[in-house]
């Protein structure tokens, strides 16, 4: 059968990076008839608030977020097995945040992330969201603009990839909280992840210094 070959796979994983290459934070600025997108913010949902507003932020959140999400489960219902819907999970991300389309420019990957993760480990991502969300948030109350001049976004996101690869190891072990059934090779893609993630943070801050916040 097609579906089981290494061709299929390959192909599946090639797809997965074309579809993560499709940045829609440029999507919306071509609707919205905006000129300059990525050129003096990052490309990311939080570059499209900044530039063109909460609504735009939103829809592009949702988009990233669910070209995140579709991989895995794709995957899944096609039944492909663990380590190709792993790889090509991370391809979606890698694609994202440097896009083919755009001479291999990108976001930073957290909405992207999250659109996996919550496939992949859903009760895991609530957990480190909500973490991270009461850090962050405590962060930007206290210490921000006081102490440090780190934006809380930064803090938030980095954390989460900190925090992903141990939780989905040693938290939640019992199967059912996975869409697959291996969570030593899950919490080894998200070493991964965090690699990539932290890799193009240290990127993008170089790229997009005199902007004080990040995606």
């Amino acid at each position: 059968m097609f579906l089981d070959t290494i061709y299929f796979k390959v192909i599946f994983i090639i797809l997965s990076y074309l579809l993560g290459s499709v940045l829609f934070g440029y999507v919306i600025a071509r609707i919205l008839k905006k000129e300059g997108f990525g050129k003096v913010d990052r490309p990311g949902t939080a570059g499209a608030g900044r530039q063109y507003g909460l609504k735009a932020g939103i829809a592009t959140f949702i988009f990233d977020f669910g070209k995140g999400l579709a991989v895995p489960l794709i995957g899944n219902a096609l039944g492909l097995d663990n380590l190709t819907i792993l790889i090509a999970s991370v391809a979606v991300l890698v694609g994202h945040n440097w896009s083919v389309f755009l001479k291999f420019k990108g976001g930073g990957g957290i909405a992207c992330t999250m659109g996996f993760s919550a496939a992949l480990v859903p009760i895991h991502s609530l957990v480190v969201l909500a973490i991270v969300l009461t850090i962050g948030f405590t962060y930007k109350f206290t210490l921000h603009k006081k102490k440090h001049d780190i934006n809380p976004n930064v803090i938030s996101s980095l954390l989460a990839v900190i925090l992903m690869p141990f939780f989905t190891y040693f938290l939640f072990t019992n199967p059912r909280f996975y869409l697959i059934d291996d969570r030593l090779l899950v919490s080894m893609m998200y070493v991964v992840v965090f690699l990539i993630v932290v890799v193009k943070g240290i990127i993008l801050h170089f790229m997009y210094r005199k902007v004080p916040t990040a995606n």
